[in-house]
């Protein structure tokens, strides 16, 4: 098996692996031979998530010259929900709502435009950190990478493999899609997104969703619940029970749709996000536990981890002892998402 030596691997070609390649090579178009993204699946691959996008995912979007082009449904309305009170925000958009399989593969198009090496099918099977380098073995090479950035997932195969020991804590998700009429639910013309915390007084740690989507032109209701777990002592709520009564009340029956389900790591201020040579970024390292929000700080990770790796080489210190503190947690966004966790419990 071959032995390719390499300034950077990044596994995973989500938005935190993609936005951290991308902004490296903004910065310096050179990073683009110097680096390279694996990941096992082949784009476009199905991907569990509410998807939507707020302003912060949008402003590193504008940050890095891109325009929002896959396939959207604008939210002008983001309606808050409790029993028989409601609260509105209202914007042109609150938020945009897309489908993960055709935002990340817009991604990965745009980041080989640039140049940067993009190679799909091929999942990571061993790693090895050395004192020089990481060694990464997959199902076709073997890398000996100086830096490794981990962005692959709330089910990260890099912190199961390293055995990354944190107090983390993952959140439960499910999620259906229902078949709609465009024309004839209100959410669709009037651009509104659900949240309804409701169930809360059932015990669940977070709230139910109806978000207006569109998948190859058809009209579909992404329907599903978000269970934080922000206070882990309390029992654990039936999320299949509670997502069907409440789609019941909207007079859909659960098992009339494919049930899916997904975990969402935490984001602990106080976490594991760096051993030396190896930095995590986005769901790895952990995502909003208020909403479920996974991809706009999972781009805004890309900045971060960017930042952390380019100073790496510039000071040939690849401790990232300071990751946490000098890169993570001075960013505005993750000050905003540190006010989230404290909300979320």
């Amino acid at each position: 098996m071959p032995i390719e030596a390499i300034d950077l691997l990044i596994v995973g070609s989500g938005p935190a692996g993609i936005s951290t390649a991308l902004h490296l090579v903004q910065t310096d178009p050179t990073w683009a031979n110097r680096l390279l993204v694996i990941d096992k699946a082949v784009h476009p691959r199905e991907k569990l998530c509410g998807g939507g996008v707020t302003h912060l995912g949008s402003n590193v979007l504008a940050q890095l010259g891109l325009t929002f082009e896959p396939n959207h449904f604008v939210v002008r309305e983001a309606r808050l929900v409790y029993q028989d009170k409601s609260y509105s925000f209202y914007g042109n958009p609150v938020f945009r709502i897309t489908r993960r399989d055709e935002f990340d593969h817009w991604l990965v198009r745009k980041a080989e435009e640039q140049g940067i090496r993009v190679r799909q099918g091929e999942a990571v099977k061993d790693i090895v950190p050395h004192d020089e380098y990481v060694a990464v073995v997959t199902d076709q090479a073997t890398y000996h990478a100086r830096t490794l950035v981990a962005a692959d997932g709330s089910k990260s195969f890099v912190r199961r493999r390293l055995h990354w020991d944190d107090d983390s804590r993952v959140a439960r998700l499910l999620e259906v899609l229902t078949p709609e009429d465009a024309q004839r639910q209100p959410e669709f013309h009037d651009g509104v997104a659900i949240f309804d915390f409701t169930r809360m007084t059932d015990g669940l740690q977070g709230y139910y969703w109806d978000f207006p989507s569109f998948l190859k032109g058809q009209a579909f209701m992404n329907r599903g619940v978000f269970d934080s777990r922000a206070r882990p002592e309390r029992p654990k709520t039936d999320l299949k029970e509670d997502l069907r009564q409440t789609m019941a009340e909207r007079d859909r029956n659960l098992d009339d749709y494919q049930l899916k389900g997904h975990p969402i790591r935490w984001f602990d201020k106080n976490g594991r996000f760096s051993m030396p040579r190896i930095i995590l970024a986005g769901d790895a390292a952990g995502a909003d536990p208020l909403f479920g929000e996974g991809i706009s700080f999972a781009l805004a990770y890309g900045e971060v981890a960017a930042n952390a790796v380019r100073d790496a080489f510039v000071r040939q210190d690849f401790s990232f002892a300071t990751y946490r503190d000098n890169f993570i947690m001075s960013h505005s966004t993750f000050k905003h998402l540190q006010l989230r966790v404290r909300l979320a419990r």
